[in-house]
């Protein structure tokens, strides 16, 4: 065995403690982006659908659950307490 393969050998077994550091700073850092990414899109999502159904007429949207406000906008409907009697 030559002196090369020899100290490659013992260089591959050795795997120091902060080696490991900037791999899970990475790793945290990829899970931080990929959720703000997933909220971010949920948001646009979201944004998208509610302009869509704004042009559906005020029967069809009681009908899913909605209601205009006063200036226009789309509102989910308050639910009406039933008394116990």
């Amino acid at each position: 065995m030559s002196n090369i393969h020899a100290y490659l050998d013992a260089f591959d077994r050795l795997e120091p403690a902060s080696a490991r550091l900037p791999i899970a700073a990475i790793e945290s850092l990829r899970i931080a982006v990929t959720g703000q990414a997933a909220r971010l899109f949920a948001g646009l999502q979201h944004r998208r659908t509610m302009q869509r159904i704004a042009s559906f007429s005020d029967h069809r949207l009681q009908d899913m659950g909605f209601e205009r406000d006063w200036d226009g906008s789309i509102i989910r409907r308050q639910r009406q307490s039933r008394r116990r009697r």
